[in-house]
C-alpha cells in the first residue's frame, strides 16, 4: 500500500495549530535519515527533468547498481522508493554547496512513496517513476487534503525557486541508498532579466615535435581533443573554444591514422563552435616585455593565426580575447594593450594570483596607458566540479544549474542587475573533462533564457569605467629569463652559419622549429636540454664536416708555386667556407675572393688551389683554417700540414738553362765548321779547273 506523506499545514491551518506544525515537520524527516553505515551509492540517478512548471510532473528515471540490494528491493514487500522535497534555497550558490558538500543539511518538507515492486522498469533495467507536483497556494485554497487525493503522490512547492530533491530507496523503513539533485520550480509568466554564462573549453599547448624531426601526439592530448569534439558535435554554438594551433599542426604532421581522422572531426566541429585564437604556443606576454622578447610574441600571435586560418578555413578566430593560463602583470597587460586585445579571461592559475574575490561575477577591468580592457575572471567555485570526471553526469549538472540559478536570484533579491554579471565556466586548465557533463549543463540552462543567456566571447561588452580595477602583482620572470637567455645564445651560434649553410636548407627549418618550441612555456626542463643537445651536436658536425687529411706533404716545384688543397665535406649539406692559409715560410698568398671562398658538396670533395710565394727552400710546416663563407667564424681546428721546395729543383733550373747555352753553342760552331768546309771545297775545284 502507498503511504501519502505530508509535511506542512495548510497556511489556513497554521493560524490556529502552529504549535503542532513543527513535530510533524521534525518526525518524517528523521525517518527518511536513518542510514546504515552501508554504500550509498547504489543508487544512480540518470535522468530527471530539471525545470518544473506550475502542476507538472516530476520524473526520474534511476538504477540500483548493486545487485543484493536490487534483489531485495524487487523481493522484500516493504521496500518502497522515497522522493522528497527539501526546503527552497534562499542563500544563493553558496546554500547550494552546503547542501552537496554536508547532505545531513537536507531537511525534506515533502515527501512520497512508491512500492518498488509497481514501478515501471525499462528494457535496460533503469526503473522509472513519475510523482505530481503541486504549489502550497493551491492546496490552501482548495482546503485539506483528503485521503483520495493523497493516492496522487502529489509533491507541493512553496513557489518558485531552486530546491533540493532526493530520492532513496528504503526496505523496512531503513534507506539503503540515496542520491540528491536539484529542481527548478519555474513561472514562465514572469519576465525576468537574464545572468550572462560562458562557456570556455580551451586545450593547452603539448609539445608534438620529436628529437627526429617527427611528430607524435600522446594519449592525454589525443584524449583531450576527442572529449572537445564530442562537446562540440553537440553543444558548439553555445562554446567558446580555444585549441593550441601547436596541437592542431601536430595532429597534421602525425603519422598515426587514428590523429588524422580525429583532425578531420576537429576540423568539422570547430566550423560550429565561437573560435578564440592563440599563440603558435604558450609565450608568456610579461615575461616578453620585460626581457625585451615582444617580437618573438607578436610572431608567435600570426603563426598562430595563420596557421588556424588555413587549417580551419570556414571559421574565422577572435583575436582581441586573451586566455591567460599564468598570472600577469602590467607589463603583460601593456604587451596585450599594444597588440590589439580588447579583453582578458583567466583562467583559474591565472585568476588566483589576484587574491580571493568575493564574487568573480562582478566587472573588472585592467588599463594599459589610454587603454581600457575588460577583465573576465573563470569563477574558482565551479572549477572541481568540472574537473571530476567520475561524476554523475546529470546530478552534477544539476547541481551547477542550481547554484548559477541561485546565484542568479540571489544577486537580484540583494538589489544587483545580473545582467551586468558575468560567470565564466571552465575547468582548471580549461580543457574538457567530461563532455557529458557539460552538455547536461547546456542542456538545462538554455531551457531558461529569461534567467540565463549563454553567451560567447565574441560578444563580450566595451569595458566598464565604473569596474572594478584589481592591483596586479609584479612577476617572477627570472625561469623565462634563463630558458630565453639560452635560447639567445644558441641561436646566435646557429647564427654563424648564415653564409655557409643555405638558408633554403631543411636543416635551418629543422632548427627554427625547435628554438621555438624550446621558448614555450609548457615544455619541461629535461625536454629542453634535449633539444638543445640535439641541436649543439648537429652544429658541431656541420661546423666540423669540412677538412682535409691532417700531416700531408706538398712537395713544390719551385719556390713560386701552387698548393693544392683537397677539402672533404662528410655532411649532408652543401657547405659554402673559406680557406686561410698561415706559415712563416710564405712570403705572399695571392688569394682572390673567388678562390679562397668554395662550396664543397655534401659528402664530397672539392680541390682548392693557392698560389704561394716561398721565402726559402726546405720543409716547413703550413697551418689551414677553415672559416665560414663571410670569414666571421672559424669551422673546426687549426690543420697542419706540410710543404717542401728542394734545393736541386731550384739548381735544375741554372743546369738546364747552362745545358742550353752549350748545345746553341756547339750548334753553332758545327754549322759554322760545315761551312768552311764546304767553302774549302769549292775554292779546290776551281784551282784545278784553271
Amino acid at each position: 500500500m502507498i503511504v501519502r506523506l505530508k509535511t506542512l499545514l495548510v497556511p489556513i491551518l497554521m493560524a490556529v495549530a502552529v504549535s503542532t506544525v513543527a513535530p510533524l515537520i521534525l518526525t518524517l524527516p528523521a525517518e527518511a535519515q536513518r542510514i546504515e553505515d552501508v554504500a550509498v551509492t547504489g543508487l544512480k540517478l540518470s535522468a530527471q527533468n530539471f525545470h518544473i512548471g506550475a502542476s507538472k510532473d516530476l520524473r526520474f528515471v534511476f538504477s540500483v547498481d548493486d545487485t543484493n540490494l536490487l534483489n531485495k528491493l524487487l523481493t522484500v514487500k516493504n521496500s518502497v522508493i522515497r522522493i522528497s522535497l527539501g526546503a527552497r534555497v534562499t542563500g544563493g550558490d553558496k546554500e547550494v554547496r552546503d547542501l552537496i558538500a554536508n547532505p545531513s543539511l537536507f531537511v525534506a518538507t515533502d515527501s512520497v512513496d512508491f512500492s518498488t515492486q509497481t514501478l515501471l522498469r525499462k528494457p535496460d533495467g533503469q526503473f522509472e517513476l513519475t510523482a505530481s507536483s503541486g504549489d502550497l497556494s493551491a492546496t490552501a485554497a482548495n482546503g485539506p487534503t483528503s485521503g483520495s487525493q493523497n493516492n496522487l503522490k502529489k509533491i507541493e512547492f512553496s513557489g518558485p525557486g531552486i530546491y533540493p530533491i532526493r530520492i532513496e530507496s528504503l526496505i523496512n523503513k531503513v534507506v539503503r541508498a540515496n542520491a540528491t539533485s536539484f529542481v527548478h520550480r519555474e513561472e514562465p509568466s514572469t519576465r525576468l532579466e537574464p545572468m550572462p554564462i560562458n562557456l570556455l573549453v580551451t586545450i593547452d599547448s603539448a609539445n608534438t615535435l620529436q628529437l627526429d624531426g617527427s611528430h607524435i601526439v600522446d594519449d592525454l592530448t589525443r584524449q583531450k581533443v576527442s572529449q572537445l569534439v564530442s562537446l562540440l558535435e553537440l553543444d558548439g554554438p553555445l562554446v567558446s573554444t580555444q585549441v593550441s594551433p601547436q596541437i592542431v599542426d601536430g595532429l597534421s604532421k602525425s603519422k598515426n591514422p587514428a590523429d588524422q581522422e580525429l583532425l578531420a572531426r576537429l576540423t568539422d566541429a570547430i566550423s560550429k563552435t565561437n573560435l578564440v585564437a592563440n599563440t603558435y604556443l604558450a609565450f608568456d606576454p610579461s615575461g616578453a616585455r620585460k626581457t625585451r622578447h615582444e617580437k618573438e610574441f607578436l610572431a608567435l600571435v600570426d603563426l598562430g593565426k595563420s596557421s588556424l586560418s588555413s587549417r580551419f578555413t570556414s571559421n574565422v578566430a577572435d583575436s582581441d580575447v586573451w586566455i591567460a593560463r599564468t598570472p600577469l602583470d602590467q607589463s603583460g597587460v601593456d604587451l596585450l594593450a599594444e597588440s590589439g586585445y580588447r579583453s582578458i579571461v583567466m583562467l583559474p592559475a591565472a585568476g588566483a594570483a589576484l587574491g580571493a574575490f568575493d564574487n568573480t561575477a562582478r566587472p573588472y577591468r585592467l588599463v594599459s596607458g589610454e587603454k581600457t580592457l575588460s577583465l573576465y575572471v573563470v569563477d574558482p567555485t565551479y572549477v572541481a566540479q568540472l574537473d571530476d570526471e567520475k561524476n554523475n553526469s546529470f546530478i552534477a549538472a544539476s547541481a551547477i544549474a542550481a547554484q548559477l540559478l541561485a546565484q542568479r536570484s540571489k544577486i537580484e533579491s540583494d538589489g544587483g542587475t545580473p545582467s551586468l554579471k558575468r560567470t565564466v565556466l571552465a575547468s582548471k586548465d580549461g580543457a574538457v573533462l567530461n563532455s557529458n557533463l557539460l552538455h547536461e549543463i547546456l542542456l538545462i540552462l538554455k531551457r531558461v533564457p529569461q534567467q540565463i543567456s549563454i553567451q560567447t566571447l565574441d560578444n563580450l561588452p566595451e569595458p566598464r569605467q565604473d569596474a572594478y580595477k584589481p592591483n596586479l602583482r609584479v612577476k617572477d620572470i627570472s625561469q623565462f629569463e634563463t630558458r630565453m637567455n639560452e635560447i639567445d645564445l644558441l641561436r646566435a651560434d646557429l647564427k654563424k652559419l648564415d653564409s655557409t649553410l643555405d638558408q633554403n636548407s631543411a636543416t635551418w627549418a629543422t632548427w627554427n622549429e625547435r628554438l621555438m618550441v624550446m621558448s614555450s612555456d609548457t615544455l619541461t626542463t629535461t625536454q629542453r636540454e634535449e633539444f638543445a643537445e640535439q641541436t649543439r651536436n648537429e652544429l658541431k658536425a656541420l661546423r666540423t664536416a669540412v677538412t682535409l687529411k691532417e700531416g700531408t706533404t706538398f712537395t713544390l716545384g719551385s719556390r713560386k708555386s701552387q698548393l693544392r688543397l683537397d677539402l672533404k665535406n662528410s655532411s649532408t649539406e652543401d657547405l659554402m667556407v673559406q680557406v686561410k692559409l698561415e706559415s712563416p715560410k710564405l712570403e705572399e698568398l695571392k688569394l682572390d675572393r673567388s678562390v679562397a671562398v668554395v662550396e664543397v658538396p655534401a659528402n664530397s670533395s672539392k680541390e682548392l688551389v693557392i698560389d704561394v710565394v716561398v721565402k726559402s727552400n726546405g720543409l716547413f710546416p703550413v697551418y689551414v683554417r677553415i672559416y665560414t663563407a663571410d670569414g666571421s667564424s672559424q669551422l673546426g681546428k687549426k690543420i697542419e700540414v706540410s710543404a717542401r721546395v728542394n734545393a736541386i729543383a731550384g739548381l735544375g733550373q741554372v743546369v738546364s738553362g747552362v745545358a742550353l747555352l752549350l748545345l746553341l753553342t756547339w750548334w753553332a760552331a758545327h754549322f759554322r765548321r760545315k761551312y768552311r768546309t764546304q767553302v774549302s771545297e769549292e775554292q779546290s775545284v776551281l784551282r784545278s779547273d784553271t
